[in-house]
């Protein structure tokens, strides 16, 4: 069988443009909607330049799964081959650059915002180590039942979008994709054979993950996980960010927040409670956190839930 035929992209020097969600759905074919909060589409070599002239960044999350062809892409300036039964995953602010194209690619796409990923009622031992993995290796290779099983799912929210259900349609779409997200975890923590020796630098990452999900309730500070695993709080931080592309001090602060959220969220717990639970020495001091990390208060942050 002959190889597939590539078409690079044309170079278009600038910065990355930045891609919302109502974007993605202003300009898109065939687009499934929630509002400007979460877009299923699709994309294949006749449409793509409609959003990927050049270099992006997508404000939100992005999953997408190759159904057809083979593509390279950039992301945060490593470079990707995805094929078939790849689902690939873009977390807000990676730099995405589509390099080149075979003529056949077509892929679907799932896009939601930030604030959507907030209404999702998801365990945070189980969403952690699936967001850090997405940090250092953004490809997910599974099989084709896989990939028809997700498919499914991503149809009949295409689907419920789309019909006269409206009274509790937010309701149906959080849940579906709930599932979806755990269908994913499942993927994710399937064993999948190794083509090569793992480096220290991913060791210890993935120990730095594993310290993370024990104790991010209590400590916050890089010194801390760096004394656990034996070496500098300064090698700690340049090993975290040359596996990850963030630094150790980021993981820990995203890993503080999204269990401070859960906890704001769900938990029923004030929010005097839910500071000490994290073990912050006010609840003025955890405000002041929370606040500088996600732009809005604890209590409004309750209030919306």
């Amino acid at each position: 069988m002959d190889a597939p035929i590539k078409r690079r992209r044309g170079k278009v020097e600038g910065a990355p443009d930045k891609i919302s969600i109502a974007r993605i759905k202003s300009e898109m074919n065939d687009v499934s909607y929630l509002s400007d909060d979460l877009v299923i589409t699709t994309i294949n070599s006749l449409n793509y330049y409609t959003v990927m002239q050049k270099p992006i960044t997508v404000d939100g999350f992005v999953a997408i799964i190759l159904m057809s062809g083979e593509a390279t892409i950039s992301l945060n300036m490593t470079d990707y081959t995805i094929r078939p039964n790849n689902v690939v995953f873009f977390t807000p602010e990676s730099i995405v650059d589509l390099k080149e194209y075979s003529d056949e690619a077509m892929a679907y796409i799932l896009a939601f915002s930030k604030s959507f990923v907030n209404e999702i009622q998801v365990d945070l031992a189980t969403s952690l180590p699936v967001y850090m993995r997405i940090g250092k290796d953004p490809i997910l290779p599974v099989t084709s039942k896989d990939v028809s099983e997700i498919r499914q799912v991503f149809q009949l929210i295409k689907t419920l979008l789309r019909s006269d259900k409206e009274r509790y349609r937010h309701e149906i779409i959080r849940s579906l994709f709930t599932t979806a997200f755990y269908i994913i975890t499942e993927l994710n923590q399937r064993e999948r054979p190794s083509t090569r020796t793992k480096g220290r630098g991913e060791a210890i990452f993935e120990e730095f993950s594993n310290l993370l999900q024990q104790y991010n309730k209590r400590e916050r500070n890089v010194g801390f996980y760096a004394k656990q695993l034996g070496i500098t709080p300064k090698y700690l931080s340049s090993i975290v960010k040359e596996v990850s592309g963030k630094t150790a001090a980021r993981w820990i602060d995203e890993s503080v927040i999204l269990e401070a959220k859960n906890l704001l969220k769900y938990s029923g717990m004030s929010i005097q409670e839910i500071a000490y639970h994290l073990n912050f020495s006010t609840q003025s001091f955890f405000g002041k956190y929370f606040k500088q990390h996600t732009g809005t208060s604890p209590s409004r942050f309750k209030r919306k839930g």
